[in-house]
Parts: C-alpha cells; sequence; structure tokens
C-alpha cells in the first residue's frame, strides 16, 4: 500500500480508477467506468508482447500447449504507471486509487508505489492480495463508488477493508505449468497426472495455498461449492466473478448454483488473460467471491442499483 502524498484529500473529489492487465476486466467494464489499465509483459518466442494489448488471450490460450519453453512475465515499469498518473492529473483528476495483483506473486504494486511518489498528486496504491477478477471485483467496487462522489480516503478505506474477506478458489486442469513455475515439484506434477488428481487451490491474502483435491474434472465445482458453503453462509450476500480460460457456458451449472444459494448481488466474468494462463496453463478457472457485511451490502445496492 502506498499513497503518493501525505494527504489523500477530502470532501468530494473526481477520483479515477487505475488498475493492471492482470485485473481481466472485460473491455466493456473497463470504458463504461473509465478505468487505466497498465499491462504487465510476457515473452516466447524471442518476443515480448504487453498482456491483453498485443497479445489477445484467445490467441494465447490456443499457441500455449505449443510452447517448448514456458513464457516468462514482467511487471510495468515505475515509468509505465508514472506515465499513466500523470496523463489522468492533467486531464483533472483529483485523485487516483490504483488497485493491483498481490504483491506476493508480482513487483506490480511495487511499481505502482515507486510510481505514486514520482507525480504530484494523492494517489492510493493497494495491494488487492488477489489475481485476475479477485482484482477485478475491487477495481469495480472502487469505479462504483467513486462514482458517488466519495473523498479518495474514504474510498481508499472502504477498499482496503473489502479485500480482507476476498478469496479465489482455483482449478488448473493440469499441473503441468505449476510445475514449470516452480511452484509445486515435478514428482507431484507426475502422480497427480497418473492419478488425474486436480488440486482446488485458495487465493487469500494474497498468497495460494491447497483447499482439496479432487480425481477428475467433474469433481472440482461440486468442490468448490463445498468450500464456498463452509466459509460463507447460505443466502449471504455476496459479489461473485467467473474467470475461465474456455468456454463460459461450460461453467453454468456452478454459475446457476452460486446464484440460487446465496444474494449475489454483483456478478463478473471473463477469460483469464495470458500472464495469469501463463502459470495456471489452458482450461483453468476460478471463483472468486467477496462477502459483504450488511452495510456493504447497502452501500453497493445505492450505486449498483
Amino acid at each position: 500500500m502506498g499513497v503518493g502524498r501525505d494527504s489523500l484529500g477530502a470532501g468530494l473529489m473526481a477520483i479515477r480508477i487505475v488498475t493492471d492487465s492482470t485485473a481481466d476486466l472485460s473491455p466493456a467494464v473497463i470504458a463504461d467506468h473509465r478505468i487505466s489499465v497498465v499491462p504487465l509483459t510476457i515473452e516466447f518466442g524471442g518476443a515480448s508482447y504487453r498482456d491483453r494489448v498485443d497479445l489477445p488471450p484467445d490467441q494465447f490460450l490456443k499457441a500455449l500447449p505449443e510452447l517448448s519453453e514456458p513464457p516468462k512475465t514482467a511487471a510495468p515499469s515505475p515509468g509505465a504507471f508514472r506515465e499513466v498518473y500523470a496523463r489522468l492529473f492533467s486531464e483533472g483528476a483529483e485523485g487516483i486509487i490504483s488497485i493491483h495483483l498481490a504483491g506476493a506473486l508480482s513487483a506490480t504494486v511495487q511499481s505502482a508505489q515507486a510510481a505514486a511518489r514520482m507525480v504530484d498528486g494523492p494517489v492510493a496504491v493497494v495491494d488487492g492480495e488477489s489475481a485476475s477478477l479477485g482484482t477485478g471485483l475491487l477495481v469495480w467496487w472502487a469505479a462504483l463508488r467513486a462514482q458517488t462522489g466519495l473523498a479518495l480516503e474514504s474510498l481508499h478505506e472502504e477498499v482496503e477493508a473489502l479485500k480482507s474477506g476476498l478469496f479465489a478458489l482455483t482449478a488448473p486442469l493440469t499441473l503441468e505449468y505449476l510445475a514449470r513455475g516452480g511452484r509445486i515439484g515435478q514428482a507431484a506434477r507426475l502422480v497427480g497426472t497418473i492419478l488425474d488428481l486436480k488440486p482446488l487451490l485458495l487465493l487469500e491474502r494474497g498468497s495460494f495455498r491447497p483447499e482439496r483435491k479432487v480425481r477428475g474434472e467433474r469433481q472440482i465445482a461440486p468442490a468448490m461449492l463445498a468450500t464456498l458453503r463452509q466459509r460463507v453462509v447460505l443466502g449471504s450476500p455476496i459479489l461473485a466473478a467467473l474467470a475461465y480460460s474456455e468456454r463460459l457456458e461450460k461453467h453454468k451449472d456452478l454459475i446457476d448454483a452460486v446464484r440460487a444459494n446465496y444474494q449475489v448481488l454483483g456478478w463478473l466474468d471473463g477469460i483469464l488473460g495470458p500472464v495469469i494462463s501463463a502459470h495456471v496453463g489452458p482450461g483453468a478457472f476460478g471463483l472468486i467471491v467477496l462477502p459483504l457485511d450488511e452495510s456493504m451490502a447497502k452501500r453497493f445496492g445505492e450505486v449498483a442499483g
């Protein structure tokens, strides 16, 4: 977390929202809320690409299984963030909230923090402690709430409070890419492949941990729902999202079950971008949930209704 100046300001402010390309937000959401996106980069085959700019997600997912070497990914430079922040202030922004991929997974948030110290204007940098549409849900909340004229300091406090309850359940369909990236050993990859074991991983407060292991792809969605029921009381208000690699329709039963069992006040879905896919492989998907207490549910209803 970082702030460009000591004071974030008070009263009504024209707040602009910045995130990075791993938030996996749809072009429509980005355009509707004037969100500025700073891309990470991905390198393979002797070339470098800007995530989701030079390299569309569907194109990369088709190429990924054919790559002989794992792609390399890199955070944006502080200069890339400084350029965006400076442009937004020149356009009349009175403050910026910049929400990013977990600092434990990438240097992206550190680059944003460095850039915040380079500009003459208040920038609140948030380590979203999540990835993909986990970051996206926080960005969406901030964009909606900023439209009410909320002061930057208050908006910053809301997002920091919200992220403490955010979690994601992710399921790579192959262990190959986790092994390539050093996140599991080759022996574990081999055993898992032979037994058709699929790990269900929990991403919470910036780090991954194993949640369950299931045998076969068909057991992943039921395992996600079982974990969700253990963590969130049925009928509770939530924001939720589904990040996927293949067709969204493939996950219809999972989506319907979440909607049937919870008060889903807001929903996002989107395809995983190249940087995220490079680490989890083709076919991976994730269910992201942001539980809301009564106060936060009311605030969201006021801006989304």
